[in-house]
């Protein structure tokens, strides 16, 4: 049974916009405990973020633009908490506004029943070797971003990074996209910045939401 929850604005108390409930019926009670369990992930770590990021998340980072590549379309929609292969049994997202220009850093724990995560993941993967050059499929010229690799440093599991560098809608943009299995726990942060995004904080972010996740 699916569960699509997105967590917004005030962990803690709720918000007008948050939804969370079952494809048909209600959900089971392992679905309730696993959706608990990420919820409570994501607001017990709030005020321990690294420096730079507002312990008040908004809701879940939504991609800037559809890609017209269906590789770089499923790793956008992904970091956006929106796989549009598998569908998680339960699933959390929310954005931390940073303290730089632009600055946002999307986070998504989505968990899955048997071996979806690492299948999954194993599509990213592919996707993400695949994806090269992202562009919009409607925006024309005006946004356009290269794919390469992004250095993330020991953080541990199994993990996959990537910078995207360009333009969005004519100006300089940056995005650093990481995915990460721990467990039946795709992790999913995207960390975005108006023209440059530093790579140590994306590393920082990541090495603090898997040690959470692994915990």
């Amino acid at each position: 049974m699916v569960i699509a929850a997105a967590v917004c604005g005030v962990l803690a108390g709720g918000a007008a916009g948050c939804g969370g409930g079952a494809a048909d019926g209600l959900p089971d009670r392992d679905a309730r405990a696993e959706l608990t369990r990420l919820r409570g992930m994501l607001r017990e770590e709030a005020s321990r973020l690294p420096d730079g990021f507002s312990a008040k998340p908004r809701d879940g980072w939504a991609p800037p633009f559809q890609a017209s590549n269906r590789h770089c379309r499923l790793i956008l929609d992904t970091a956006g908490g929106h796989p549009p292969l598998r569908e998680p049994e339960a699933r959390v997202a929310v954005t931390y506004p940073g303290d730089r220009l632009g600055e946002l850093a999307g986070v998504s724990l989505a968990s899955y029943a048997g071996e979806d995560a690492r299948l999954h993941f194993a599509e990213l993967t592919k996707a993400l070797s695949t994806c090269r050059v992202a562009k919009s499929s409607t925006a024309g010229r005006g946004t356009s971003f290269k794919v390469s690799g992004l250095k993330l440093g020991a953080v541990g599991g199994d993990v996959q990074g990537r910078r995207l560098r360009g333009r969005l809608n004519g100006y300089p943009y940056e995005m650093h996209l990481v995915f990460a299995l721990t467990g039946h726990t795709l992790v999913s942060l995207v960390h975005t910045g108006v023209a440059r995004v530093d790579a140590e904080r994306t590393g920082r972010l990541a090495r603090f939401l898997l040690d959470r996740a692994a915990a």
